[in-house]
């Protein structure tokens, strides 16, 4: 019997789903409700007692029109040639103007968007998307199957690992698409179904790319209506939107800053509705007010990960040796350092996942802190006298690398900072590195596609300076060929109890970066980073006032 991950809706849900727009789920746009997400800290600073503001209660109808005010310290160069764009901060453009075939729901599992449903054959190696009728990009010309071909087409030009595992793709009529994978990958559904954003054929091939790169042609709720790079990016109204009704403004307006302390003052202000990407030290100062709503990720989808990293390729380096990296592990306070530098609004997390995540595994012990452990283990190890090492660091982190260094040496593990500008740290995460530096991670729950960049031997981040243990390659093998969910989800817990608690291989996990948004209360609907951390739901954003 054929192992099948099938996908169909009921009509009720697709009929929702068209009503609600792509992942808004049924609460995004209701009045009265409450666009906020969940994850508020219990502490806003040390000593100082939470005071937090719900999104206000609306007037009982959504209220159309106006424009949103966002300011942002996000640059992007690319705002409309979808293919080009590859920094998950910058989806947030991407989903103004632009759909994927699926998005994410409040669960963190993959919902319609402009598929209405989708079916998943590991025999047959093919994946095959159901696409709504009657979608008609900007431009007026029809979304159909073979825009979807055209346009995987232009991801696999690029380069795209998204499109990289496609072997072909068959269009039998408008509204189905078969793609035929080289090999089957569990993570091939969300690479194809949710990073690959659909632009119009006719747009591009008539305008060319350097127009689509400061452009839109989508499907999206927004046209992109002026694009000054470093300076703002407009968008207006679709008129050709799908669903009746959205989107709810007038406009979007970008505005982009990159001084944390202007950024602030323009909320402040009231030049800005909302910040995107808020930077920890304005929440610090202005979410304790009351007087503002901060979004957050409610589902652990397309997180962020920061810890700290030892090198263990190298032979004759002392962090080869697992007791040295589980010493390591064991002298980091993690919860004091990771407290008094992000303000309480930090999670600490001792696995490649948020708690929240399905990925997390409640039986990885972790190492806590325990500075006589690591001491211990370090003479186990024969280094009872210690050793020397460097801790490459970027110079905005030199705060957090001293408070590490300062654990490390009292157990003998005698680190030197050395700071580093971000081409020097982008040479040491590609090129392999000697001694300690930070950990960065896209910790989304599909550890087949997202550890597996740092995991694979050939990986294209931190990989030249880990070890690769059998086991480990195995298990990350066994998640990409899963053939059901339940199966692939067992195998990511087993890898993360063996990554952590048995090899400590990506060393000591940190904490689960902060992607926030914090509005005004009037400032409805938009869901920013809750569905996934990277992405909002501009179609059903409206403004209370």
């Amino acid at each position: 019997m054929k192992k099948k991950l099938l996908s169909t809706l009921l009509a009720v849900t697709v009929a929702a789903s068209l009503i609600a727009g792509c992942g808004a789920g049924s609460g995004a746009a209701s009045p009265g409700s409450d666009a906020s997400g969940t994850g508020m800290p219990e502490e806003t600073s040390a000593g100082t007692e939470e005071v937090s503001v719900e999104a206000k209660e609306n007037t009982g109808e959504i209220k159309t029109g106006g424009t949103l005010k966002i300011v942002t310290g996000q640059t992007p160069s690319i705002v409309g040639y979808t293919p080009e764009i590859t920094t998950n901060s910058h989806i947030q453009f991407l989903r103004t103007a632009y759909d994927s075939l699926l998005f994410y729901d409040e669960d963190g599992k993959l919902a319609p968007c402009l598929a209405e449903s989708w079916e998943s054959d590991a025999e047959e190696l093919t994946l095959t998307f159901k696409l709504y009728e009657g979608v008609k990009f900007s431009d007026d010309t029809d979304f159909n199957a073979e825009a979807v071909k055209w346009n995987i087409e232009q991801y696999q030009a690029a380069g795209r690992t998204e499109a990289a595992n496609v072997d072909s793709i068959e269009c039998p009529d408008e509204k189905t698409v078969v793609i035929k994978l080289k090999e089957w990958n569990s993570a091939s559904l969300e690479s194809i179904g949710f990073f690959i954003y659909y632009m119009s054929p006719t747009a591009v091939e008539n305008n060319g790319v350097e127009w689509a790169r400061i452009n839109s042609s989508g499907t999206g709720p927004f046209v992109l209506k002026s694009f000054e790079q470093g300076v703002s990016i407009k968008y207006e109204k679709n008129p050709l939107y799908r669903v009746a009704g959205q989107p709810y403004l007038d406009g979007i307006d970008f505005t982009i800053i990159s001084d944390a302390a202007t950024i602030e003052n323009t909320l402040v202000s009231g030049e800005a509705d909302m910040i995107s990407y808020t930077p920890i030290d304005t929440i610090k100062n202005l979410d304790p007010t009351g007087e503002y709503v901060l979004e957050t990720n409610s589902n652990g989808v397309g997180v962020e990960m920061t810890g700290i990293i030892p090198s263990s390729a190298q032979e004759g380096n002392p962090f080869a040796d697992v007791k040295v990296r589980q010493a390591f592990c064991y002298a980091v306070d993690v919860d004091t350092i990771t407290a008094a530098l992000g303000y309480g609004y930090y999670t600490v997390t001792n696995q490649w996942a948020a708690p929240n995540a399905v990925t997390y595994n409640k039986e990885v012990a972790g190492y806590p802190y325990n500075p006589e452990k690591a001491k211990e283990l370090l003479a186990e190890a024969g280094y009872g006298d210690g050793f020397d090492t460097t801790f490459w660091s970027p110079a905005g982190s030199s705060n957090w690398a001293t408070a590490i260094c300062d654990n490390l040496n009292a157990v003998g593990i005698r680190a030197k900072v050395e700071l580093i500008d971000g081409a020097k740290n982008g040479e040491l995460m590609t090129g392999g590195w000697d001694g300690i530096m930070f950990h960065y991670a896209s910790v989304g729950p599909d550890l087949g596609l997202f550890m597996g960049r740092h995991l694979d031997v050939a990986g294209s981040y931190y990989a030249s300076g880990i070890q690769h243990p059998e086991d480990c390659i195995q298990l990350l093998n066994d998640i990409r060929i899963a053939p059901d969910e339940d199966t692939k989800v067992a195998k990511e817990l087993e890898l993360q109890k063996k990554i952590y608690d048995e090899y400590a291989l990506f060393g000591k996990p940190l904490y689960i970066t902060l992607i926030a948004g914090l509005k005004y209360p009037y400032v409805q609907g938009d869901n920013f980073a809750k569905n996934h951390a990277a992405t909002w739901t501009p179609a059903t954003c409206w403004l209370d006032k």
